[in-house]
């Protein structure tokens, strides 16, 4: 089942030319977004990872509008963090969103204000998603190994290219992500274990 979203989503995505430091880009990225684009020639979908073409570039046609946002009904924890100045309207100097697909047996990322546009960590999902399986954790609920969460949190922090900017140096921004990787699995898993005692990765 897909929910679309016509108003908020689609407005912040449509958005995507102020840059890539959105709160809604990772956590879109991490939940497999769809983008529909609209023109006199038709619609179409873009998987949204494909939609961040550049710094304030996307892959609009120069005469499509975001018309939707489609995005299927979450059938795992999700969970998103970001480092800012403070807790509301601010822009974030790196954001990380984590959701676990169990019906997949995948996790997605999403990490934001940490590199040109809005990027999937795909070798820490990679990763993570072969520790779940082979471990069998998707079955029995078991903790994440320690080792891997840091391994995890390393390949996150890795698939970032930042910038020093007012907002943080490029160094801060990548440890923060790791940070934010390893906080979020521990987040996600605990609740997909369904044990506040659960999944201790952080």
């Amino acid at each position: 089942m897909a929910a679309t979203d016509t108003s908020a989503s689609a407005r912040t995505v449509a958005g995507v030319t102020r840059g890539p430091s959105s709160n809604a880009h990772p956590a879109l990225l991490a939940a497999g977004a769809r983008v529909e684009a609209a023109s006199t020639r038709g619609t179409r979908l873009i998987p949204v990872e494909e939609f961040y073409t550049g710094p304030k570039r996307n892959a609009l046609a120069p005469d499509e509008l975001i018309r939707a946002v489609h995005i299927d009904v979450a059938a795992g924890p999700q969970q998103f963090a970001k480092v800012g100045t403070r807790n509301a309207m601010v822009i974030a100097a790196c954001a990380f969103a984590l959701a676990l697909h169990p019906a997949a047996r995948t996790v997605r990322t999403g990490i934001g204000s940490a590199a040109p546009t809005p990027v999937r960590a795909r070798e820490a999902e990679d990763f993570l998603g072969g520790v779940l399986d082979e471990g069998g954790h998707w079955d029995t609920g078991r903790p994440v190994p320690p080792s891997a969460a840091r391994r995890f949190a390393e390949l996150a922090a890795g698939a970032c290219s930042p910038i020093d900017d007012v907002r943080g140096s490029a160094a801060y921004r990548r440890h923060a992500v790791g940070v934010l990787a390893r906080r979020t699995l521990h987040w996600t898993w605990t609740a997909y274990a369904g044990n506040e005692g659960g999944a201790r990765c952080a």
